[in-house]
């Protein structure tokens, strides 16, 4: 007679099993529009694990997410746009989920976020235009995510945001020409950004605020107001990000060749009017 206890580990290997099979027998490609008119509905028709494929076009959408799925544009964000039916809301919405994504999208015209992910961990953001949002990514209370080769670029305040999340990944995403930064960590721990572009932002390009352990890493920040700007933070680790053609170090050197330029001009009046 078998011992009880190897009796009870085989039967939760078999439940394991038999609950695996059933998800991976249950997981479909939907495409959209062939199958579901919008993106909304194909979300709310799918089940966990399901991929959603929309094909090239343009929608009008404000999609809620709430169950792990994978939403993938056919041809990439240059030939499908989701554009906000509500601007008051967030494009795409991943609402207290593990394991989504959102692949290959341009997001645009909410004065909300372009993708708002809330409480919700393991999700992947890879390769989506993102401009015209008041903010073009935005985690709250989300860790463990990542997002990468995104293009948060010509949002009106912020390209990626990041509000009480940790452990994420940012990596080769762009942030750029947003009216006011670049990407900002709020009370946002542990996260690596590494080798992202941040370009051309109205006032800073990567900002830690109340941002502890951090790893920038390769990031290429120039022609921001100021580039890295860190405060009420410690113990983050800055290795190799480039950050020299910011304002706010063009700005003293340009202060100071003026100032030597003048004083050279004015000891050659000097010595003119006062030569005898």
């Amino acid at each position: 007679m078998m011992p009880r206890k190897f009796v009870i580990v085989f039967i939760c290997a078999i439940v394991l099993i038999a609950e695996t099979v059933v998800t991976s027998l249950h997981a479909a490609v939907i495409h959209v529009p062939d199958n579901y008119k919008t993106i909304q509905e194909a979300v709310e028709k799918a089940l966990p694990k399901d991929t959603i494929i929309v094909k090239e076009g343009a929608y009008k959408e404000n999609i809620v997410v709430t169950k792990p799925l994978t939403i993938k544009s056919s041809k990439g964000p240059d030939a499908t746009s989701v554009q906000a039916y509500n601007p008051a809301k967030p494009v795409f919405k991943i609402d207290n989920v593990n394991e989504a994504a959102i692949i290959g999208f341009k997001v645009t015209g909410s004065a909300a976020s372009g993708i708002h992910i809330i409480n919700s961990q393991y999700n992947d953001i890879n390769g989506n235009k993102l401009s015209g949002n008041e903010i073009g990514i935005f985690l709250l209370s989300s860790n463990n995510n990542t997002l990468t080769n995104n293009q948060a670029d010509s949002n009106e305040l912020i390209g990626i945001y990041l509000e009480r999340s940790n452990n994420n990944i940012l990596k080769e995403n762009n942030a750029d020409k947003n009216n006011d930064k670049g990407i900002f960590l709020s009370s946002s721990n542990n996260n690596t950004l590494i080798k992202n572009s941040v370009y051309l932002n109205a006032w800073n390009g990567i900002t830690l605020w109340s941002s502890h352990s951090n790893e920038l890493q390769d990031n290429n920040v120039v022609r921001n107001t100021y580039g890295i700007v860190i405060s009420d933070s410690e113990g983050n680790n800055l290795t190799d990000n480039s950050t020299w053609a910011n304002v706010n170090i063009i700005m003293p050197i340009l202060l100071i060749y003026t100032g030597i330029m003048l004083y050279i001009i004015e000891k050659k009046i000097f010595a003119m009017l006062y030569t005898e």
